[in-house]
């Protein structure tokens, strides 16, 4: 025989083998399949279907008649669990998700299923230290490992342990393979300023050291090593600090003005500081508006770079005005003065900060989003001054 009929005898033979493969396996699954469908009660896809309209009460009937006549089926348990919690009757949620533990013919997976959603239900009724162990069971089981270590971590954060609240980012990274180093640095971060606020130095000096070692261009971390050099005498080091952060988001311009003027004995007018704003300014127009805003919350900031901006945006106010209007406002300080105190009103008035996660919106800057709980979303809002033309 040829060596080219053996090669297709081998190849034919194994195609047969695997389409006999496929075809076992598509038919063990559609068993599985039809077991359960016959498992499972009609009135269960009924009540499904009323969850998928968002009859949320007709859908609670069917199950609770449901789980009287079958108690067997932990599925009718589950939902029933889970659409309990839903409508925030948290007592009887918990009691079927314990129940359901409590089985002894459970499954492994049922029942870490079972752990996932008493541990939801705890989390929802405020119950945060059962919570706890019940999601660190989970990550001891290695079941549901990602939603367990991200509940913890929002336990940790909400209770301030800023150091358990790293240990879980970190244990998250390992699972999901995605950095969370950032947001390591911004725990350290809180960790040093409250060190700071007790006057403890050498534990605010290695807590800031760490969110270096985690995230050593998150501006936060920039802001606080500014702060920490200039504390230190190290004028020149706090102001490379303070000027990268303007480089790199102009948008934090209002937080990052007043203390690098403060580095100056002539503050705001000093040379080097007007040429490292002249700087910002001239790097695109997206700096404009932030530069602008320091000036006027901030007037001891107003030398002639953030003039200008400011000036600028007194401009684009203008500009839709006819020639006929626009002509006599040109060499009218009144109007320019009213203009600049109507600029004025609206930092004073207006949410300046905006997470670009949620939209939550506060006058003042948060690196930890008050709205969706994330971190350094908050920048700038782009339209703190409106249109030209637009009433507010």
């Amino acid at each position: 025989m040829r060596a080219e009929t053996i090669a297709l005898v081998v190849s034919i033979a194994a195609i047969v083998v695997g389409g006999a493969g496929v075809l076992w396996t598509w038919r063990r699954r559609r068993r599985r399949g039809d077991a359960l469908t016959r498992r499972l009660p009609p009135e269960y896809f009924e009540a499904l279907s009323f969850l998928l309209d968002e009859q949320m009460d007709r859908a609670l009937d069917v199950f609770l008649e449901l789980a009287d006549r079958e108690s067997d089926t932990v599925e009718l348990h589950f939902a029933l669990g889970s659409l309990f919690r839903r409508k925030g009757e948290l007592e009887r949620a918990t009691l079927i998700h314990q129940n359901l533990i409590a089985r002894p013919a459970l499954s492994r997976d049922q029942r870490e299923l079972a752990l996932k959603e008493l541990g939801q239900d705890y989390l929802r009724a405020g119950l945060n230290d059962r919570a706890e162990r019940i999601f660190t069971e989970l990550l001891d089981l290695k079941a549901h490992q990602e939603f367990a270590a991200r509940a913890l971590v929002a336990i940790y954060e909400q209770q301030q342990d800023w150091a358990q609240a790293a240990a879980l980012r970190r244990r998250l990274e390992w699972i999901t393979h995605r950095s969370e180093r950032p947001v390591v640095a911004q725990y350290y971060c809180e960790i040093a300023e409250a060190a700071r606020e007790r006057g403890d130095d050498k534990a605010a000096s290695e807590a800031l050291a760490e969110a270096r070692r985690n995230g050593r261009d998150v501006p936060r971390v920039r802001l606080l090593s500014a702060q920490a050099a200039a504390e230190d005498g190290r004028q020149r080091a706090a102001a490379r600090e303070y000027r990268e952060i303007l480089v790199t988001e102009p948008g934090l311009a209002e937080v990052v003005l007043p203390p690098y003027a403060a580095l100056f004995a002539a503050g705001a007018h000093e040379q080097d500081f007007e040429a490292s704003v002249r700087r910002v300014l001239e790097a695109g127009q997206h700096a404009v508006t932030p530069l602008a805003v320091a000036g006027l919350r901030h007037p001891s900031l107003r030398s002639r770079a953030i003039l200008e901006a400011i000036e600028r945006e007194l401009t684009r106010l203008i500009e839709p005005l006819s020639d006929r209007e626009f002509a006599p406002l040109l060499d009218s300080s009144d109007v320019r003065a009213a203009l600049l105190r109507l600029l004025t009103g609206w930092v004073i008035r207006r949410p300046l900060y905006q997470c670009r996660t949620c939209g939550f919106q506060a006058h003042e800057l948060y690196w930890h989003c008050p709205g969706c709980r994330g971190w350094d979303t908050m920048r700038l809002r782009t339209d703190v001054f409106p249109e030209p033309g637009i009433d507010v």
